[in-house]
C-alpha cells in the first residue's frame, strides 16, 4: 500500500522550528525598501516600524513603498507619530501619540498589530498605552545578553512573558560584524531556542551613520541564517510569533481619559 502525504502533511518543514529570527526596521527610513528588497531575494519577510507622521518626508519611506512592503507580505509596525521618546511624555500624552500614529497607519489600510518604542525607551505608562491602542504586543531595545550571569537571558520564550516589553539585544550598529550576529543565533540556539528580535536602523551600500548597517552584512547574515534551518533556526516577523487579530484603535474621546 502506498501512502500519499495530504497537502498539509506535505507542507510541514524539515526541521522542527525551534528559533524564530525576528528582523525589526525602525525608523521608516528610505533605504528600507532596498533592505526588504534584500530580505525577498532570501524569501524572509521582516517587520518595519514607522513613524506615521514621517511618511513621505525627505529621507523617509513613501506611503506608496509602505503599501508596497505590505503586498510584498511583510509586516508593518507603529513606532509612534514623530519617533517621540515616551518617557519625557507624561502618561495622557504617551496614549494620544501611541494611538493617533496607529489610528493613521490603519486608516492608510495599513494593519499594525505590533509597536516599537522609540530608542527602546519605555516604562509602565507607555506599556499600557501600547496595549491600550490595540497593539498585541510591544518591543523595547535591550535586555538579552550574551553571558553566564543568573539575569544575562540570551534570547526571548517562543511566547515572551512580558508581551509589551518582548526584550532584544542592542541596536545593530556601523560596527556590528556579522560574527556578533552569528553569537546572539548560536546562543539563542544552545539555550533552547526561543524568540530572538533583532532590530535595525539604517542599511546603507556603505556605513551611513552610527546605527546603520550595509546591505553586504544584511545579505550575508540572511546567507547564514539560511544554513541554521537544520538548527530549527528560521526568519521570520515577529507577528507570526505573537498573533492575534488586527484590533481597532479606541474611540480618540476615550484617548484622554485618566
Amino acid at each position: 500500500m502506498v501512502l500519499v502525504a495530504g497537502p498539509a502533511e506535505a507542507a510541514r518543514p524539515k526541521h522542527k522550528v525551534k528559533t524564530v529570527v525576528a528582523l525589526g526596521f525602525d525608523d521608516g527610513d528610505s533605504t528600507h525598501f532596498k533592505a526588504a528588497q534584500i530580505l525577498r531575494s532570501h524569501g524572509v519577510r521582516g517587520t518595519f516600524y514607522i513613524n506615521s507622521g514621517d511618511l513621505d518626508a525627505k529621507g523617509k519611506l513613501t506611503v506608496g513603498q509602505v503599501r508596497t512592503l505590505v503586498r510584498q507580505g511583510h509586516m508593518i509596525g507603529g513606532h509612534t507619530l514623530h519617533h517621540v521618546r515616551l518617557t519625557d511624555l507624561t502618561a495622557i500624552d504617551q496614549r494620544v501619540d501611541i494611538c493617533a500614529d496607529r489610528a493613521a497607519l490603519l486608516k492608510l489600510k495599513i494593519p499594525v498589530t505590533t509597536f516599537a518604542y522609540p530608542f527602546g525607551a519605555n516604562n509602565g505608562d507607555s506599556q499600557h498605552a501600547a496595549r491600550f491602542c490595540g497593539y498585541n504586543a510591544a518591543r523595547t531595545v535591550g535586555g538579552l545578553a550574551l553571558g553566564t550571569c543568573g539575569y544575562c537571558a540570551p534570547v526571548e520564550s517562543a511566547r515572551p512573558a512580558q508581551l509589551y516589553s518582548v526584550r532584544t539585544y542592542g541596536s545593530v550598529n556601523h560596527d556590528t560584524t556579522l560574527t556578533d550576529l552569528k553569537k546572539q543565533v548560536t546562543a539563542a540556539e544552545r539555550a533552547g531556542g526561543g524568540l530572538l528580535p533583532v532590530v535595525i536602523h539604517k542599511v546603507c551600500a556603505r556605513v551611513c551613520g552610527d546605527y546603520s548597517t550595509t546591505e553586504k552584512l544584511l545579505d550575508e547574515f540572511l546567507t547564514w541564517l539560511d544554513t541554521r534551518k537544520k538548527h530549527g533556526t528560521v526568519v521570520r516577523p515577529l507577528e507570526s510569533v505573537i498573533g492575534g487579530k488586527v484590533r481597532p484603535v479606541p474611540d480618540e474621546s476615550t484617548w484622554q481619559e485618566f
